[in-house]
C-alpha cells in the first residue's frame, strides 16, 4: 500500500501530520521574537570588558546551520555580520 492511499484511508494521520507542522511553525516564530526582543535590549549597551560587543541575537539553529555551511570562520569577517544585520535587522544587537 502506498502512503498517498495509505494518507487518503486515515485522515487523522493527515490532520495530524498538518498540526505537528504548525506547531513546528508557532514555535520558530515564538524563538525568533525571543531573539528580537533580547537584540533590542542590547542596543546601546557598552563593550563588555573580556567579551566585546554583542552584535547579534540570533536562533541556535539559523546559527548552527550558517555553521556546518559556512564553518566558524563565517562570523569572524566583519562584511558577513553586516551582511546577517542588513537581512535580519532584528536580530542586531549592536552596530558592527
Amino acid at each position: 500500500m502506498d502512503i498517498i492511499t495509505d494518507l487518503r484511508m486515515h485522515p487523522a494521520v493527515l490532520n495530524e501530520l498538518c498540526s505537528g507542522r504548525k506547531f513546528r511553525e508557532a514555535n520558530r516564530r515564538s524563538i525568533e521574537r525571543a531573539c528580537a526582543q533580547e537584540a533590542h535590549a542590547t542596543r546601546g549597551h557598552k563593550t563588555i570588558p573580556g567579551l566585546g560587543k554583542k552584535v547579534l541575537d540570533m536562533p541556535e539553529d539559523d546559527y548552527y546551520d550558517i555553521i556546518a555551511q559556512e564553518g566558524y570562520e563565517f562570523f569572524d569577517q566583519k562584511e558577513n555580520v553586516r551582511f546577517i544585520q542588513r537581512i535580519a535587522p532584528e536580530f542586531a544587537g549592536a552596530k558592527v
